[in-house]
């Protein structure tokens, strides 16, 4: 999208979706899903590995 100019409908559907308060509600409880799953996966990783390593000693 930011390759391309939006066209006015483009815009005003964004504008309109930015001062609707319930998408923007929605959108922020998106981002903190995927943040979270994001922080939850590399502790994950993180603990399987300090796992590993104890194991070796």
């Amino acid at each position: 999208m930011t390759e391309q100019a939006l066209n006015s409908g483009e815009l005003e559907l964004i504008q309109r979706r930015i001062n609707d308060e319930d998408y923007l509600h929605a959108a922020i409880q998106r981002l903190a899903l995927v943040l979270s799953n994001e922080i939850m996966d590399i502790a994950m990783e993180g603990g399987r590995n300090e796992r590993q390593r104890k194991k070796r000693k």
